[in-house]
């Protein structure tokens, strides 16, 4: 494994380019600072050309109004072949359409970034590890009631990718443009939070091994974003744009609450594990009305309709996605609150005493939302964050989360992990959701019970 390097030593590396400023960026300053630069973008899908957009046109007019193959034409093997090409041009539109937002700018228009900073440029292709780590995993976990960030996961990916071509390219390092410090302590790597406050990546590094961060530079770590913006109208004022790159980094964001990913389910999941049932509301258990998959639903939503279309509950959101059976749990939005998270799979950097409570901040990865409270270790592997305050809302499980200590630029990231629930306490006991209508009655029974009387002996 290779750890600390000499920052002044001229290296060849690997930069990864996807069109936007930061990529753009993070290539010039590296190139002025006197390394041997090679822009490598990173294809996630299978690119569809003017032919076969052509050919899926024309083929489409000799199938059935169901898009089938007519029986007369079903015998013929060219004709079989061309359905199944057909078949998959439109299966990649598709896939091209909704995950647009996680596509890379044109390939002309990276070669052009490269030329004009004055570096060579290759294309290399990740579409099937895309659609297995980052597509696939994220259905799944919308079927199984699993709070899902593809963006991680999509981050881990880039790096993997990059790292690999090494060899190949005789290469010593790699970059992307995240916001993030990636520091050596102790034959290991730690992240730490960049100078920009309103820009930190470092949630999407965290999946990374030691040995590709013994690899990466993080040029952009020292700066905010309005100096790379400048540093970017160096390169090209006209096409590189941080309006473009926030809208795509926004609808990114948004993919596992995406209407248009419920068209994939057949591919990635088995139709065994689409359970048709009922949605109730939690407060007092009554029916709202039924469904027919819990794979139209998602955590948190609040546009959500029944098949039979009765009214929703108002101001209320999908909690509980039960995948074994399929039950589907609403709760009212404004009695959810929490102020415990209880975690597992704590990675621990060890750049503070664990060993007691820790005062730190949590940075929630969907939302980005920061919590100052204490952390807690447990010997399990699993934690504990009790905020000072208690919060609105809800997190679900699956969602990831990052411990810093403290809120702003440099911060250290103490560790990070998966959330399993979040909650506040009544009477001493600690509840994921608000109590309902049962629970309440069983509390108030309690509380009215008379108390054992002490005798003293």
């Amino acid at each position: 494994m290779q750890f600390t390097k000499n920052e002044m030593k001229k290296e060849r590396i690997i930069v990864g380019m996807d069109g936007g400023i930061d990529s753009a960026v993070t290539a010039l300053l590296l190139k002025k600072q006197g390394h041997e630069c090679i822009g490598v973008n990173i294809s996630f899908f299978e690119r569809i050309t003017s032919d076969d957009e052509l050919l899926a046109e024309q083929f489409k007019a000799k199938l059935t109004p169901e898009g089938k193959l007519p029986e007369e034409l079903s015998g013929d093997e060219e004709q079989l072949e061309a359905f199944r090409h057909y078949e998959k041009i439109i299966w990649l539109q598709k896939i091209n359409n909704i995950f647009a937002p996680w596509a890379s700018e044109s390939e002309e228009k990276i070669r052009d970034i490269c030329r004009l900073i004055g570096i060579p440029f290759y294309v290399t292709s990740a579409s099937s590890a895309f659609e297995q780590r980052v597509i696939s995993k994220l259905l799944e976990g919308r079927i199984g009631g699993v709070w899902v960030n593809p963006s991680i996961d999509k981050a881990t990916l880039v790096l993997e990718t990059l790292h690999s071509k090494l060899a190949a390219l005789k290469a010593t390092r790699i970059a992307t443009g995240h916001y993030c410090r990636v520091v050596p302590v102790q034959n290991r790597f730690v992240l730490s939070a960049p100078n920009d406050p309103e820009k930190n990546d470092c949630h999407l590094l965290t999946q990374a091994s030691d040995e590709i961060m013994s690899y990466l530079t993080l040029p952009l770590a020292d700066l905010k974003t309005s100096e790379v913006d400048k540093i970017g109208q160096l390169v090209d004022s006209k096409t590189i744009s941080r309006v473009q790159h926030d809208k795509k980094a926004q609808l990114r964001a948004h993919a596992y609450t995406s209407e248009e990913i419920i068209e994939l389910t057949d591919r990635y999941i088995a139709r065994g594990f689409i359970k048709e049932n009922t949605i109730y509301l939690h407060d007092d258990d009554s029916v709202i009305g039924e469904h027919k998959g819990q794979h139209q639903y998602y955590l948190g939503q609040t546009q959500y309709k029944t098949f039979d279309n009765k009214p929703k509950v108002p101001d209320s959101k999908i909690v509980t996605i039960n995948m074994s059976r399929g039950f589907i749990y609403v709760a009212k939005a404004k009695e959810l609150t929490f102020e415990r998270i209880v975690g597992n799979h704590f990675v621990n950097y060890e750049v503070v005493d664990t060993s007691k409570p820790v005062e730190c901040y949590c940075r929630i990865s969907s939302s980005g939302d920061a919590y100052k409270g204490n952390l807690y270790l447990l010997n399990n592997g699993n934690i504990y964050f009790d905020l000072h305050d208690k919060a609105s809302g809800i997190l679900f499980r699956g969602d990831h989360f990052i411990f810093l200590t403290k809120n702003g630029p440099s911060a250290k990231v103490i560790g990070h992990a998966r959330i399993i629930q979040t909650g506040q306490f009544i009477e001493g006991e600690f509840y994921r959701l608000p109590l309902n209508k049962k629970q309440k009655e069983q509390n108030e029974e309690a509380q009215s019970r008379p108390k054992k009387r002490e005798l003293g002996f």
